[in-house]
């Protein structure tokens, strides 16, 4: 730790004390304006960006190891730019060999930058883990919808989010927290719809609601999104950039929500409209009718039947309106993607797993579990590295 806290290892230091002996040696060794100097200094940029992008992951061990990996990319990003800016000062390259120079260690540069974001946003699986334990296993359950009138589950959520937040303020800087905190909103919402569809899945009477009181249930929902929305837009005056992403990352729950108080005839919306905002979100009609068909089979689950139908029955509307995204499977590759932050992703790992008896052939959801492992498999692989 830094004086001011801020996590690092010698990472940096151990990288760019190596290659400034190989660049010191091959300066010696070559004139200031050699086009040989030039092609050696692009080969030693280029391994350092292949030996990143093959250990790289190996650095996001934990929380404090993915806050010191974030602030080491970070240190080796200027650290490069100012290498290289030193070069160029000493040496006299024609314009065509600096333009070489400068796009080979902009592409490193950027790869250390995109890594070092990266692992400020992965941060949040190592945060989830312990409310997965607490907490997860507790949603939706009888305590929660019989007992726990103040919400108490969603607040002590936040507590812990909170917690984390204080941690996570002392090991990076300003612009990797925010970061930082934008992964933990987007995984709340994950995590908390996760939760319910996990209690579809466990959830085998198809006569009765899984909720005792279906109402009692849905206001619950109603004040836990509350309390974690009121969290995030309490982050806002500090970081102002949350709020873009709020309105967009709590349209999840809210849709969820409103089609739940559809099934269970509560609310007069037309189904198919918030079908739609659905579809947009997870681009994939297999993912929406089967999430669908969760949401009724937990609060009118003899209407289960009639909504996939439903579904199927708009089937060409939403292709339209969402087609399926192509650039998924390369997209799952890239360091823009960080697991367990989408809803399509989670809703797969939970699908191609699940044993629940659905209204539909068992042929078509083969057809569907064989599409979703095509476009993820790219991304189911731990430490998948291939760019």
């Amino acid at each position: 730790q830094s004086s001011e806290g801020k996590l690092t290892t010698s990472l940096c230091e151990d990288v760019f004390s190596f290659s400034s002996v190989q660049l010191r040696t091959i300066r010696e060794r070559l004139s200031k304006k050699s086009d040989a100097l030039i092609l050696a200094v692009c080969i030693i940029l280029s391994h350092m960006r292949s030996k990143q992008v093959h250990a790289r992951n190996n650095f996001l061990q934990d929380l404090e190891t993915c806050c010191a990996a974030s602030n080491d990319f970070t240190r080796m990003s200027e650290k490069c730019e100012d290498m290289i800016s030193e070069l160029m000062s000493q040496c006299e390259f024609s314009e065509d060999m600096t333009f070489t120079v400068e796009a080979t260690s902009d592409e490193l540069m950027g790869v250390y930058s995109s890594d070092a974001v990266y692992s400020a946003r992965s941060v949040h699986i190592y945060v989830f883990d312990p409310i997965e334990e607490e907490i997860g296993i507790r949603l939706f359950e009888e305590d929660w919808e019989e007992t726990m009138v103040d919400n108490d589950l969603a607040i002590s959520l936040v507590r812990t989010l909170e917690d984390f937040h204080e941690d996570l303020e002392h090991y990076m800087d300003d612009f990797m927290v925010v970061k930082s905190m934008m992964s933990l909103m987007s995984a709340t919402i994950i995590f908390y719809a996760k939760c319910l569809l996990l209690r579809a899945e466990k959830h085998r009477n198809n006569k009765r609601p899984f909720f005792g009181d279906v109402k009692k249930a849905l206001d619950r929902m109603t004040g836990d999104i509350k309390v974690m929305r009121d969290y995030f837009e309490g982050l806002v005056p500090q970081m102002p950039s949350l709020k873009k992403n709020i309105e967009k990352d709590f349209e999840i729950l809210a849709t969820i929500h409103e089609l739940m108080s559809v099934a269970a005839g509560f609310s007069v919306s037309d189904a198919e409209d918030f079908i739609l905002v659905l579809q947009k979100r997870v681009r994939d009609v297999g993912i929406t009718k089967h999430i669908v068909g969760d949401l009724w089979h937990l609060v009118a689950p003899t209407e289960e039947r009639y909504v996939w139908e439903l579904v199927e029955s708009m089937e060409e509307q939403l292709m339209a309106i969402a087609p399926v995204d192509d650039a998924l499977a390369l997209e799952v590759n890239d360091r823009s993607y960080v697991k367990g932050l989408r809803l399509d992703e989670m809703a797969v790992k939970l699908y191609v797993k699940s044993r629940r008896n659905r209204p539909i052939k068992a042929t078509a959801v083969e057809s569907i579990v064989k599409n979703w492992r095509t476009t993820w498999s790219a991304g189911a692989e731990e430490g998948n590295d291939e760019e």
